[in-house]
């Protein structure tokens, strides 16, 4: 006699019985581990999608962005963006990038041929703001012109040819793509960007200023600051400056993300439920074809939490392997999404051990809980009447 069945005769027939009806076992439990791998692969699938949207998207809850008053529209004399209220920013902004861009009304010729209504943007620090698909703005910019690829399409330019800016020959030394918005403090509109040196001030000596902060609290924190800084001392009748932190658009983002996780668990969970009335239809199949079995049980002395015993240690049972089982495949396909999404197979998010352990809990708490009422039932089978069949 085993040592199984000497000592522990409950886990002994438990075993037993799932392996005599080893196909409807297997199928079983194949069923409640495809649930595990959806509860946990859709829970990594939205890791790696959220990872690979941070990356692409990158730090917009760090941005703050300065915005003088324009000064064509308006009726007053609007307060500037000068030298003084520039250098505070700068003090507020400290260590964090920033790029500074300020514009002169200028005429832009291309080729010498075609001459353009449009402006000079001198900017400072401007590879955190633009990016640059031709040629390169190197880092001590001194020279040359950058431009953007519709004016670099419309006025057949490429990287190398001379254009005239505000009276001035210069080489284009670097195409960059267009931002977005026709408001936005870096967009171009046909304008050439030069170094801050190269560029006069005009009626409004800057435009703007993008600071680039280290994380979304140090951002708060110096919009908060520019903003008593800047317009504080304005009176309530003048324009003001517009100060920006994009940390409520990132805090969107936030949002959107977490709702399409929880939106792919509850996907995931409707396959484990499905899964818990598959276990639930095995047990009670079981306890109806074992019926006489557990008649003779309850004749030589099993008691009813015997019986009870029996039917949830199988449950249990298939709970475990299927878990242990969706797990290693979840894994499997974790690896592929990461590979698929973020370039590295290995690359799981922190979160990942959470669905992990998350998916194995709720599978053999699934198989645990759909097997009660099949257990119960039998549990309460007269021995007479499970005898006789």
């Amino acid at each position: 006699m085993s040592l199984l069945r000497r000592y522990f005769p409950r886990t002994y027939l438990a075993r037993r019985n799932l392996l005599r009806a080893r196909t409807r076992t297997i199928l079983a439990i194949l069923t409640v581990a495809i649930g595990v791998v959806a509860v946990g692969g859709l829970g990594i699938f939205g890791l790696a999608f959220e990872a690979d949207q941070q990356a692409t998207l990158g730090d917009i809850g760090n941005e703050v962005r300065v915005e003088a008053p324009q000064q064509f529209f308006s009726e007053d004399d609007p307060p500037e963006l000068d030298e003084r209220r520039l250098e505070r920013v700068r003090e507020i902004a400290g260590d964090a990038e920033m790029t500074v861009i300020r514009e002169s009304e200028r005429n832009f010729g291309g080729g010498g041929e075609i001459t353009l209504p449009t402006f000079a943007l001198g900017v400072t620090n401007p590879k955190p703001t633009y990016n640059v698909v031709q040629g390169e703005i190197p880092d001590d910019w001194n020279s040359g012109a950058a431009i953007d690829q519709r004016t670099a399409e419309f006025e057949e330019l490429s990287i190398g040819d001379p254009v005239t800016v505000n009276g001035r020959l210069q080489r284009v030394t670097a195409i960059i793509e267009q931002p977005q918005g026709f408001s936005a403090i870096e967009s171009t509109n046909g304008a050439a960007l030069l170094p801050m040196d190269l560029v006069e001030p005009g009626e409004q000596p800057y435009r703007g200023v993008i600071i680039y902060a280290d994380n979304a609290v140090e951002a708060d924190d110096i919009a908060s600051d520019l903003e008593a800084e800047l317009n504080g001392p304005l009176r309530e009748d003048q324009d003001q400056f517009t100060v920006e932190s994009t940390e409520e658009e990132a805090e969107t983002v936030e949002q959107q993300f977490t709702s399409t996780n929880r939106f792919l668990l509850a996907v995931g969970s409707v396959s484990l439920l499905i899964a818990a009335i598959s276990i639930t239809n095995v047990q009670l199949m079981s306890a109806r074809e074992r019926r006489t079995e557990i008649g003779v049980l309850r004749a030589v002395g099993y008691g009813r939490l015997d019986i009870l015993a029996i039917m949830l240690l199988e449950a249990l049972f298939m709970g475990l392997v299927a878990a242990v089982v969706g797990v290693g495949l979840t894994l499997g396909a974790g690896a592929v999404i990461n590979d698929v999404l973020l370039g590295d197979p290995t690359a799981f998010q922190p979160d990942t051990v959470q669905y992990l352990v998350g998916s194995f809990a709720f599978g053999v708490g699934i198989c645990v809980l759909a097997g009660i009422v099949p257990a119960w039932i039998a549990s309460r089978e007269r021995p007479a009447e499970a005898l006789s069949g």
